[in-house]
C-alpha cells in the first residue's frame, strides 16, 4: 500500500518534473538536480488574479530550495533563449512565462535567476549582479546596485505583494523568483524556474508556482512601473451657500448677516453656512473690497459697516 502521505506527494507533484521513488515500504525519495524541501503540511496556495480576486492554486508547499550551478555575473553572455515578455501587469507577466523553459544566459539550463535576469534586463536595460558569489541569494548582497532607481527594496516579508522579485537564503545557492499573491502564515505564492517544474534539457526546470515558506526571504525587489498611484483625496463637502436675488444691499443700523440670509435667501443658516456666506458680501464703501468675513477676522471685529453699501457676488 502507498502511503496516504505519497498519494499527497504524488496528487502534489504530477507533472512538476520532479521525480519520485517509492520503496515499498512506502519511503519516498525525491529526485532531482536542485535541493528542495517540502512542507511536512500543505498550506493553501493562494494567488492573485488579473481581476485583483484572490484564487487558491494546487501547488506543493515548499520550506527550502537550494537552487544548482552558478549564475556569471562576471561577463554579459548573449542572452541565450531570452525574449520580450508582456509586462504590463504581474498577472500579464505570469501568463507570459508560466511553463516556459527560459535559459536567459544560455549556460547551466534553466536557473532560478533566468527569469529575474532576463526581466531586469527588458525592464531597466541592464544587468544583474549577484555581487561576484554566483548564488541566487548573492543578488540580495548587491540591493542598492540592482534596484537602482528602478525597484522598490522590501525588507518586511508581510509587505510582499505579486510581482516583487523575492531572494532567499538556504544551501549553497539560495533561489529567487516572483510574488504571485500576498503574505499567508509565513508562506508566498512564488513563479519560478528550476523550483519543480518540468526538467530542461540542459539541466533545471520550467517556470512554475509553488507555496514558498519565508523563513530563509532576504528581501525583494518590486519594480516602480508596478506602483499604483495614491488615490486622489475625496474633497470635503463644502458648505452650500444660497444664490442670492440680492445684488445689494445698504446697510442700516442693527443689521446682520442673518437678517440679510433670511431676507435674501428665505433662510438661516449658522456655523461654516453662514461663514461662507458671509464672503460672498463685499464692502463697496467702506471698506472697499473687503468681505463682511474678512471683517469679521480682521481686528476691527466687524463685518457689516453702518451705511456700507455691499455687494453679493456669486461666480
Amino acid at each position: 500500500m502507498i502511503s496516504a502521505i505519497a498519494i499527497l506527494l504524488l496528487g502534489l507533484l504530477a507533472g512538476s518534473g520532479i521525480g519520485l521513488n517509492i520503496a515499498p515500504d512506502g519511503n519516498i525519495t525525491i529526485e532531482t538536480d536542485y535541493a528542495i524541501e517540502l512542507a511536512d503540511e500543505q498550506v493553501p496556495t493562494l494567488i492573485e488574479n488579473a481581476e485583483g480576486e484572490i484564487e487558491e492554486l494546487a501547488a506543493p508547499t515548499v520550506e527550502s530550495i537550494d537552487s544548482d550551478a552558478n549564475f556569471d555575473d562576471s561577463q554579459i553572455p548573449d542572452f541565450g533563449m531570452g525574449a520580450w515578455r508582456d509586462m504590463s501587469s504581474p498577472a500579464a507577466y505570469t501568463n507570459a512565462v508560466l511553463g516556459v523553459h527560459l535559459d536567459f544566459d544560455g549556460v547551466h539550463g534553466e536557473q532560478c535567476v533566468d527569469p529575474f535576469a532576463e526581466f531586469h534586463y527588458n525592464y531597466t536595460g541592464r544587468w544583474l549582479s549577484t555581487n561576484g558569489t554566483g548564488a541566487a541569494y548573492g543578488l540580495w548582497d548587491a540591493a542598492e546596485y540592482n534596484a537602482g532607481e528602478d525597484y522598490d527594496l522590501i525588507t518586511d516579508p508581510a509587505m510582499l505583494k505579486p510581482g516583487a522579485w523575492a531572494v532567499f537564503g538556504g544551501g549553497q545557492y539560495g533561489h529567487v523568483g516572483m510574488v504571485v499573491g500576498h503574505y499567508n502564515n509565513g508562506y508566498i505564492a512564488l513563479l519560478g524556474a528550476n523550483q519543480g517544474g518540468e526538467p530542461g534539457i540542459n539541466g533545471g526546470a520550467a517556470v512554475n508556482i509553488i507555496n514558498m515558506s519565508l523563513k530563509n526571504f532576504r528581501g525583494a525587489f518590486y519594480p516602480k512601473m508596478w506602483v499604483q498611484p495614491e488615490p486622489e483625496p475625496t474633497p470635503e463637502p463644502q458648505p452650500e451657500i444660497p444664490v442670492s436675488g440680492c445684488v445689494q444691499w445698504h446697510v442700516e443700523q442693527g443689521d446682520t448677516m442673518s437678517k440679510i440670509m433670511l431676507e435674501c435667501e428665505n433662510t438661516v443658516q449658522y456655523g461654516e453656512a453662514m461663514d461662507a456666506y458671509a464672503k460672498t458680501w463685499y464692502s463697496l464703501v467702506v471698506k472697499p473690497g473687503q468681505s463682511v468675513y474678512d471683517g469679521w477676522t480682521s481686528g476691527t471685529g466687524y463685518g457689516l459697516y453702518y451705511n456700507d453699501d455691499i455687494e453679493h457676488r456669486v461666480e
